[in-house]
């Protein structure tokens, strides 16, 4: 990577990343106090499942590009968060009820908007790559691998938390490893993508924990990430996402020989999908 005469040494850059989430949790939670003081009258609630009131019903409102964005939560300088840089790995979630703009870069187009579930119906969540001045750099399965998507850092649509979870895949080895603030706690063999179909490289999080309802090749279940296959096969219907997923067909594992998901013990699978939050990033090298 090139040289950037802004970068901060590791533990500075996390606690850069960490004061924007806690000022998402902070403003967040003040602002949503605010609302549950106020009467009734003055803000008709919605709820979802379980009966929670989740937001004040809002007029309609333009669409993201056009209207007025709020003010950022800003970062106190421009840093950058690397691979394994820190104990504690931020992630935010979107709000229940609330809809973010990516954008190509700080403050750039709007490439894609997502709601507050995922496809799959799990929370929209996002490991955190890269901060800006009111930014964060997210991977997301709208933009091409490699490439980040920036929102803007807004309590009222994200809430920050962190995990100290982080996996990793070796494709070389045919191994993957879950990480605990740095130090390796289960690792196991899968089988990746082949040469015509490879596994991607790089940087993402984990989108969905899927467990039931998977054709039964599938296994078990299913860690749907932000990576996408841009080279499917011929006559492929399965759609583009990359996942570890079980190893329904009972096939040796280290091998190359999927599509590009990452083919994984069934028991292990159950094992992370109980461990690691959704935005838990992935690592994938060579």
């Amino acid at each position: 990577m090139a040289s950037d005469p802004h970068r901060l040494s590791p533990w500075l850059t996390v606690l850069a990343v960490l004061a924007t989430l806690l000022a998402l949790v902070l403003v967040g939670r003040d602002a949503y106090r605010h609302a549950e003081s106020a009467t009734s009258a003055d803000f008709p609630q919605r709820t979802r499942a379980g009966g929670l009131p989740v937001a004040a019903l809002r007029e309609p409102q333009a669409p993201v590009a056009d209207r007025a964005l709020p003010p950022p939560v800003v970062a106190p300088e421009p840093v950058v968060v690397p691979p394994g840089g820190g104990a504690e790995e931020p992630i935010v979630r979107v709000r229940d009820g609330e809809r973010v703009a990516l954008h190509r870069s700080p403050g750039g187009k709007v490439v894609a908007e997502v709601d507050d579930e995922t496809p799959f119906g799990s929370t929209t969540a996002f490991s955190v790559n890269r901060s800006r001045p009111g930014w964060l750099g997210v991977p997301s399965e709208e933009l091409p691998n490699g490439e980040l998507a920036w929102v803007r850092a807004d309590p009222e649509e994200l809430r920050g938390e962190t995990t100290p979870y982080r996996i990793v895949v070796d494709l070389s080895a045919h191994e993957a490893r879950l990480r605990r603030a740095g130090d390796v706690v289960r690792e196991w063999p899968v089988t990746v993508g082949t040469a015509a179909t490879p596994t991607p490289t790089g940087s993402y999080s984990v989108t969905d924990l899927i467990e039931g309802g998977l054709n039964p090749v599938y296994g078990c279940c299913a860690i749907a990430i932000s990576a996408t296959q841009p080279y499917l096969p011929a006559g492929w219907t399965g759609g583009d996402r990359i996942a570890f997923h079980g190893n329904g067909t009972g096939e040796a594992l280290g091998l190359d020989a999927s599509n590009g998901c990452i083919r994984s013990p069934d028991g292990v699978l159950r094992d992370v999908i109980a461990t690691v939050p959704l935005g838990t990033p992935v690592r994938i090298t060579e």
